[in-house]
């Protein structure tokens, strides 16, 4: 679709989807056949949009507010003191193990794959056993000493700069934003 601006998505307080366009966040107000309307999350006003699939079609109302920048978004819902997620919900800051939910979503796909499309309750107990089985060989592997298998140098690369990071942090070298504009541009986040 040429000339038709690409739909960017957020997820509001409670997870659902919201459209982010210039500056400003829409919640789904009505579906109609393939079109989306949404309407400006902000109270009383009177800007609207249309989504078909992943393409902006229609803009329209006035904003009775200014927009948001999406950096002032960040700071708003996860950086302030009085941020809609506090810190502790999502700071990664110390932690030593994984950052994301990737190996999650990697045994989900991997369980996903092994059951029949009609799931049946007997498969699922036995595939769970044989996943169960090969855990407790994996530990007792890595308890014995073996080492456990290599992560990807692109992933050890971007965990030794955050550590330098976070030094620079801790030494007092880089300031709290300087530190976050690192780490977004770093992890490609703007």
């Amino acid at each position: 679709m040429a000339g038709l601006q690409r739909v960017e998505y957020v997820k509001s307080q409670k997870g659902a989807p919201q459209v982010f366009l210039q500056g400003h966040t829409y919640t789904k107000n009505k579906v109609r056949g393939e079109f989306v309307h949404w309407r400006c999350t902000a109270s009383k006003c009177k800007g609207k949009c249309t989504t078909a699939g992943d393409f902006i079609v229609n803009v329209s109302g006035e904003h009775l507010h200014p927009p948001h920048d999406m950096n002032d978004y960040i700071v708003e819902t996860w950086v302030d003191y009085e941020a809609r997620f506090p810190l502790h919900f999502w700071n990664h800051h110390q932690t030593a193990g994984p950052r994301t939910n990737n190996n999650l979503e990697g045994f989900h796909s991997r369980l996903s794959k092994q059951l029949p499309h009609h799931h049946n309750v007997y498969r699922f107990v036995e595939i769970i056993q044989k996943v169960e089985i090969n855990e407790r060989a994996k530990l007792q592997q890595i308890n014995l000493g073996a080492a456990p298998p290599p992560r990807k140098r692109v992933y050890r690369e971007v965990d030794n700069r955050l550590f330098r990071l976070q030094a620079s942090l801790r030494v007092g070298t880089k300031t709290s934003m300087e530190f976050l504009n690192a780490v977004g541009h770093l992890l490609k986040l703007g």
